[in-house]
């Protein structure tokens, strides 16, 4: 499967590794920048605006790419109109509690940009998302280069003259917005021969929208699980806690690039496969798994010998932050297969499972953080996630080898 599909691994690793190093580069340049006080009240911002932004998506990004997959083009139309709903009313919703409660207004603006950021992105994640199912994944790769340079080059500009945190996310909000331009122009170009092909395979609404809602909830679950961690360490540690946990798992990030290539770009075929052939589906799962819990071991020993070499290069705020990162290498090993397994419950129709897998991983997080975190800080955190990431893969393995089991798979 990742020969057959070797030209789009090419794309989204130029659409994901050159856009998300050239991020991690000045990440650790603006952590340095900023300090771990300015620093954290970006990545504070940012995390707030991600959990706000998972109410705009409600599952409309992996559920489109399956969509098109299978030959439902329509689909399209229905995840813009339920996307710019959303959109509208988590807008409303959560800044009129700000505004009302008083909640973080000394970085409200903060918030806000970050906010701005992230709906674009939600936006622009749409039009991939369509473009995936068709494993048409070059114009994602062209526009998040652009993006990324955006933001880089204009945060430069601001950094000159400021260390306001707020006008990075400005800057970020600002590079979203034209590079949605970018991708809407280049979908309106495209989708209407995607369209005609696709007469006589028109989905039904009620059964769309059930289908989105299930995965809405995974979604929801899956942001509010990794979000929350940052915000109970703000309340116990404060900024610079989240500081220094937010740069260390920066690392995480950039080792968790390879799994999530080759599943936005494998995703589709196992989409397909689901209803074609599930003797072959099962094969190219098994060969897969490998594979992720194989790359998941060295990433994590790169990251357990190399984390103290690499921070001691971007200041003494967080000269003692390769220690935090090899208790994230428990939440690395699990995280690779993860990748895999989450996606093939939803390859498989079971968002429904999948949502209470990740429900019950997020309630554990959060008793855990609370148990952790006041005594240990950002190493709970890292505890925590580790812990859980551990349940998601034991109970997502489960469930699926268990459904290979059954007679049906045995047909094909």
């Amino acid at each position: 499967m990742i020969r057959e599909n070797f030209k789009n691994i090419a794309y989204q690793s130029i659409a994901q590794i050159l856009p998300r190093a050239l991020l991690f580069l000045f990440t650790f340049y603006l952590a340095a920048k900023l300090g771990s006080i300015e620093y954290g009240k970006y990545d504070f911002s940012m995390s707030i605006g991600f959990l706000i932004g998972v109410f705009f998506e409600l599952g409309g990004n992996v559920m489109l790419t399956k969509y098109v997959a299978r030959g439902y083009f329509s689909s399209y139309s229905y995840s813009f109109k339920f996307r710019l709903v959303s959109i509208a009313v988590t807008f409303a919703v959560v800044f009129s509690f700000l505004l009302i409660t008083g909640k973080y207004q000394h970085i409200i603006f903060h918030i806000l940009a970050a906010s701005i950021g992230v709906t674009f992105s939600s936006l622009m994640n749409l039009n991939f998302a369509f473009f995936r199912g068709l494993k048409r994944m070059n114009y994602e790769a062209i526009v998040l280069i652009i993006q990324k340079v955006l933001f880089i080059t204009i945060s430069f500009i601001f950094l000159m003259q400021t260390n306001n945190s707020f006008f990075t996310l400005l800057s970020f909000a600002l590079s979203m917005i034209v590079s949605w331009i970018i991708i809407q122009w280049i979908f309106l170009k495209q989708h209407h021969k995607y369209s005609a092909a696709s007469t006589g395979k028109e989905i039904v609404f009620r059964e769309y929208f059930k289908d989105v809602m299930s995965l809405a909830l995974v979604e929801v679950f899956s942001i509010i699980y990794f979000r929350a961690t940052q915000i109970i360490l703000e309340s116990y540690g404060g900024f610079s806690e989240v500081g220094v946990y937010g740069v260390s798992y920066k690392l995480v990030e950039a080792f968790t690039n390879i799994p999530s290539i080759l599943m936005i770009v494998l995703f589709p075929g196992f989409a397909s496969l689901a209803l074609s052939n599930k003797k072959e589906f099962r094969v190219q799962f098994r060969k897969i798994l490998k594979l992720f819990l194989l790359i998941g071991i060295f990433a994590a020993l790169l990251c357990w010998f190399g984390g103290q070499t690499f921070f001691g290069i971007i200041g003494k705020d967080y000269s003692e932050s390769y220690l935090l990162l090899r208790y994230m290498t428990i939440a690395l090993l699990a995280i690779y297969p993860n990748y895999l397994l989450t996606q093939i419950l939803v390859a498989l129709d079971q968002n429904l499972r999948l949502a209470l897998i990740v429900f019950a991983a997020l309630i554990i997080n959060i008793s855990v953080s609370f148990i952790l975190v006041p005594h240990y800080g950002a190493i709970g955190s890292a505890l925590s996630v580790g812990i859980c990431e551990i349940v998601i893969f034991i109970l997502c393995l489960s469930y699926i080898l268990r459904t290979f089991r059954k007679a049906e798979w045995a047909v094909k």
